[in-house]
């Protein structure tokens, strides 16, 4: 009885060993012989990027920017609907493993950076950046002047859809 039991349990364990080889769809870690490729971004730019929230290093991004059908399709393994009517635009939903998400397609109108800036809290949200600077940023369309300031200094007064941006001066305002 203890040898048909010794039997059956070593045929067992045969059986599992033979059904755990590796496949080609399993996933390889760096620490299993598996080399980590670094992959290319799959946006040229994007708008409304956004961090996932898993803490590694380094991060994770996915760009939210809303696409026709077609650009989706051409640039990106997985789409998926945008919120709103059916048929509309889609989004791509490809992620990115790497340091930097890339550049905004879209200039925000006072430049690369902001101090001073005031969001709405929708997602994405619209902001205006009051920083006080000697010239407006070739993209803004209405730059107006600060009163009484000597010398003068000017305000864009265009809202943008995104992020604010970095601030321009570290720990300008907090």
């Amino acid at each position: 009885m203890k040898v048909a039991m010794a039997t059956s349990m070593i045929f067992f364990f045969l059986l599992a060993g033979a059904a755990g080889e590796a496949s080609s769809d399993d996933i390889r870690l760096s620490g299993d012989g598996g080399a980590a490729e670094q992959q290319a971004r799959p946006w040229k730019c994007c708008d409304n990027i956004e961090k996932l929230p898993e803490k590694i290093f380094p991060p994770r991004w996915r760009c939210n920017d809303e696409l026709e059908a077609s650009q989706c399709v051409d640039a990106c393994a997985v789409c998926r609907e945008a919120p709103g009517p059916f048929p509309g635009p889609l989004i791509c939903d490809d992620v990115y493993w790497g340091v930097d998400p890339g550049p905004l397609c879209t200039e925000r109108p006072w430049g690369s950076c902001c101090d001073r800036a005031f969001c709405t809290k929708t997602n994405p949200p619209t902001c205006r950046c009051a920083d006080e600077v000697a010239s407006c940023a070739a993209a803004c369309k209405d730059c107006q002047p600060v009163e009484s300031s000597e010398p003068p200094r000017y305000v864009c007064q265009d809202q943008f859809t995104g992020q604010p941006g970095p601030s321009c001066t570290p720990d300008a305002y907090n």
